[in-house]
């Protein structure tokens, strides 16, 4: 039936008003009715996707659209990394017809091509559906620009704080822009009372006047301040520090970073510290000098510097760092594998340097990998000689002292190809955590104070969720990124719970629920029943009997919040008082 005049110039109008409307807002525009029968839509659309002109035509089925942009390259949506996916056009489409369908839906999503883009869909009362796409690229560089110097930004808070000795920063205008926990319980005050104000509000005018003229120094000559100086804690007690200023920064945005070395243990040797005190009441411009001989040449009592502890066993290695700062040495302590990846990331871009790095066996398995990239060279080395030195004969023991590690700056490197043998008295590298006894027929079985919770999650937003909220409750926990790693940690660690998403790359949730099912009976000695809980944003009729019908044991939609999670861990785990457990 042909339109009237009147009727073709309304829709022409309608039309030019909706191109219009796209344009100004870069976006795309469709607009179905409640048939699913096309009534407009941007020419915008072909910039996400090249489906053919005539499809985007009024009266044009929604289903025959949806085929045609799925042959476009659109079937990564859904996958949220850009990624094809094991789905079908069938599928594919039924998916994208049940989002069609909600009263509203919005998502980020990532095109072949690399572009991000947001879908957004509202149903009107009146059965009228809106879309529109907008691309999201710059803003989601952005986004994961402004996440990574974040991460930096408190990681690197995080080693300052673990360190023994006090360190600020200040600015151009000399106010602190960093301290370290040490720093403040000097003066008795906590970082916010710090942060942002200037010596002279926190000692007196004098004192001030000699810090600031030194600060001042370095931020304009850029030439190194080392100095012995005995500082007065809030409690009245004094420590005797080596006291470095450094320059950093670019031209116009210079900062002065200053570092206080605890000496006070060592200075209980008369001789010791006059010897310091004749070094630095000598001509400034000398010390600098006198501190790097000094430094060369370190006593047998003097601290071994920063040690890097790679344990999974957190208390043990609590343990360990107590005993290494009593010593007088700067010690932190990491439980996980990633974490001590990013953590020497995160050195190597402060230019901070590790002396020791003493790791347990489990952890050098877990981290060979990383190590063999060449892009840490003492993690490397001290990984090879943790591996070489293991025989039947090393337990882990807990509650025994570590083997002393040596510093790999002051110990020549083993090849590669030659192990260290275990009776050698001083090998590169002692194996720390170890400790030898007999031979044990039946080992003790491993302490499981903690709940161990294996979690199966592609998108990397909620992969952080999840690391935060089950830190907050106090479990161990590992993640991976598809349905077959999740197998195959299953198969590794032997968690308590498996927390898995329903839609994932190379394996879904389904598929490798089903495969955990399967391994469970054929090895029902070795495998005990393990809880499965779905984790899916899905709000489709039959979703939760398909999760069922694979072997799942419950089901927990998104958005995942700390409660939701923590309930279902105590419904599932039979000791719930392990939850919050201390590590």
């Amino acid at each position: 039936m042909a339109l009237s005049e009147a009727e073709l110039h309304k829709y022409c109008c309608e039309a030019r008003t909706i191109e219009g409307l796209a344009s100004t807002l870069e976006i795309a525009i469709v607009i179905f009715d409640r048939n699913d029968t096309l009534i407009a839509v941007s020419t915008q659309y072909l910039s996400f996707f090249s489906v053919p002109p005539e499809l985007l035509t009024p009266g044009a089925r929604l289903r025959d659209l949806l085929n045609a942009t799925y042959d476009a390259g659109a079937g990564v949506l859904g996958s949220l990394n850009g990624n094809p996916r094991t789905i079908s056009r069938e599928d594919w489409v039924a998916e994208r017809i049940a989002i069609h369908w909600r009263e509203r839906y919005e998502s980020v999503e990532q095109l072949p091509d690399g572009r991000w883009i947001r879908l957004r869909k509202r149903r009107l009362p009146d059965g009228v559906l809106i879309a529109t796409i907008q691309d999201v690229s710059e803003q989601k560089r952005r986004d994961e620009e402004l996440a990574r110097i974040r991460h930096q930004a408190e990681l690197a808070q995080h080693i300052l704080d673990n360190l023994v000795n006090p360190v600020i920063v200040k600015d151009s205008e000399l106010r602190y822009v960093i301290v370290n926990d040490a720093f403040c319980r000097i003066p008795g005050l906590h970082p916010k009372q710090v942060i942002g104000r200037t010596s002279r509000e926190l000692v007196d005018p004098d004192l001030a006047s000699r810090f600031e003229a030194v600060e001042r120094r370095v931020l304009e000559t850029g030439v190194p301040f080392d100095a012995h100086e005995d500082i007065y804690r809030a409690d009245g007690s004094v420590m005797h520090a080596i006291t470095r200023a450094r320059r950093s920064g670019t031209p116009g945005h210079y900062y002065v970073t200053v570092s206080f070395d605890d000496v006070s243990t060592f200075a209980e040797n008369g001789k010791y510290r006059a010897d310091i005190t004749s070094r630095y009441d000598a001509d400034p411009g000398e010390a600098g000098s006198a501190a790097e001989d000094r430094d060369a040449s370190p006593s047998q009592s003097a601290p071994v510097g920063r040690i890097l502890i790679l344990d999974e066993d957190r208390d043990r290695s609590a343990r360990r760092v107590a005993a290494l700062i009593k010593a007088g040495s700067d010690a932190v302590a990491i439980a996980g594998a990633d974490e001590a990846v990013a953590f020497l990331d995160a050195v190597k871009s402060l230019d901070l340097t590790i002396s020791d790095i003493e790791i347990t066996p489990e952890m050098a398995e877990h981290l060979s990998g990383a190590a063999l990239s060449g892009d840490h060279e003492g993690l490397r080395q001290a990984i090879e000689a943790c591996l070489s030195r293991q025989s039947p004969s090393s337990l882990s023991h807990p509650d025994e002292a570590p083997a002393p590690a040596v510093r790999h700056e002051e110990r020549p490197r083993q090849d590669r190809g030659s192990a260290a043998r275990a009776d050698d008295p001083s090998p590169a590298y002692a194996p720390p955590f170890v400790a030898r006894e007999p031979v044990r027929e039946i080992p003790a079985a491993p302490r499981r104070d903690r709940i161990r919770v294996l979690v199966a999650e592609d998108n990397d937003v909620n992969q952080i969720v999840f690391e935060q909220i089950l830190e907050g409750i106090g479990v161990d926990f590992r993640i991976v990124s598809n349905g077959q790693e999740a197998v195959a940690a299953w198969k590794a660690s032997a968690p308590d719970l498996i927390l898995m998403d329903v839609s994932m790359p190379v394996m879904n949730g389904l598929q490798a629920s089903q495969a955990i099912r399967d391994a469970e009976l054929a090895d029902a000695g070795d495998h005990s029943h393990v809880p499965i809980i779905a984790v899916t944003a899905h709000a489709m009729s039959g979703d939760k009997e398909r999760c069922f019908s694979a072997g799942m044991d419950d089901y927990l939609s998104k958005p995942v919040s700390p409660e939701k999670l923590e309930s279902i861990i105590k419904k599932w785990i039979d000791q719930p008082g392990r939850l919050l457990a201390a590590g």
